[in-house]
């Protein structure tokens, strides 16, 4: 419905009313929801202001704020509570102390102190493989060497000493040389002329190195040997010796020899060969005659060499294995022997070059 300016105009009322009814004709025609409305020109007397809009304006106003801070200090409070303690050990304890100050006087003892837990090291320890037994008391992974002359010092063993005639037969150790730290006093090296006056041996051709016994030959035919001082009748000797490639001037023995300055004709080389051969020989000798063998082997590599002498037999053994034997009693030693290490000089035209032999250890047994 329209209505006119003058009809308006003549009505009477309360400014309540008045406003009622404009609201009632033009329907909610607020300006932009501020709680201020039109009416037609020249009645500007009839515009007024509600107490009520104009407090619901504020609180719409002021409702976004509210709410704003609201949400802060509901999400201070849940960072706060969500953050966990800086020791968990210590939150746990209140936890704990809070459950049981419930009812204090029901409340157990308090519980003992924790054992503190082992460290990483003793854990790590306890891993290893090392043996438990006392360093003091352990044994050495091979049987222990001890020089038998002047009380030299023990050296460690080669890894393998191979098969000997004296493992194998069960014999009795009763003295020699292990060449550790030196030559037993029981040596004699010669200081003479060489083999059948060629050459020379010296006591400089003569060492002891890594635990084993030197013997060289030089480009002029100098040389060396030495011999045990003690004789006896009967007995077992071996050694354990090779004997480079070198010049085949050169010869390497291993000999039992007569007692010192006795007549008696006897001599048992029990290894002798030449430093280019292929083989190894063994020679008993009697008067102006022999009895031999011979084996082809690598004298280069080590081998046991041995000799037993007992009443009415003289055998040979090579790596536990015989391989010479003479019963004959004219082919017997008819006195004390000794042990000999010799690297004689055969000449045979021209200089001869440098060569070595190798002994590792000479062992008497009974």
């Amino acid at each position: 419905m329209r209505r006119t300016t003058s009809a308006v105009g003549g009505r009477s009322g309360s400014a309540t009313e008045l406003i009622g009814r404009v609201t009632a004709e033009r329907g909610s025609d607020d300006v932009a929801g501020t709680g201020w409305h039109r009416l037609p020109p020249g009645h500007a007397e009839a515009v007024v202001t509600r107490d009520a809009d104009r407090t619901n304006s504020m609180t719409r106003r002021l409702a976004p704020l509210a709410v704003g801070a609201v949400v802060m200090l509901v999400a201070t409070l849940v960072a706060t509570l969500a953050q966990p303690p800086e020791d968990p050990s210590l939150a746990a304890q209140e936890l704990s102390n809070t459950v049981t100050r419930t009812d204090p006087a029901q409340a157990p003892p308090p519980p003992p102190e924790p054992t503190p837990e082992p460290t990483a090291e003793p854990q790590a320890a306890a891993e290893t493989t090392e043996p438990t037994q006392p360093l003091a008391t352990r044994k050495p992974e091979t049987a222990e060497r001890k020089s038998t002359g002047g009380g030299q010092a023990a050296a460690a063993p080669r890894k393998s000493e191979g098969r000997s005639a004296a493992a194998a037969k069960g014999w009795t150790r009763a003295g020699g040389d292990e060449f550790n730290g030196g030559l037993s006093p029981l040596w004699s090296p010669y200081d003479s002329e060489g083999h059948a006056g060629n050459g020379r041996r010296t006591p400089d051709a003569v060492s002891v190195e890594n635990g084993m016994l030197v013997i060289r030959g030089d480009s002029e035919g100098n040389t060396g040997g030495m011999s045990w001082k003690e004789d006896q009748r009967f007995g077992r000797w071996e050694m354990r010796a090779r004997f480079p490639k070198g010049d085949d001037q050169y010869h390497p023995v291993l000999i039992l020899w007569r007692e010192s300055g006795g007549k008696e004709n006897g001599e048992i080389d029990f290894a002798e060969t030449t430093s280019a051969s292929p083989d190894v020989s063994f020679f008993l000798h009697y008067g102006s005659e022999q009895e031999y063998a011979k084996k082809t082997l690598d004298i280069t590599q080590w081998h046991n060499y041995a000799v037993e002498w007992v009443d009415g037999r003289v055998t040979g053994y090579i790596d536990g294995e015989k391989w010479f034997e003479s019963t004959d009693e004219k082919t017997l030693p008819p006195g004390k022997m000794h042990a000999t290490i010799q690297l004689d000089y055969f000449p045979e035209g021209g200089s001869p070059k440098p060569t070595e032999m190798h002994v590792d250890y000479m062992r008497i047994y009974r």
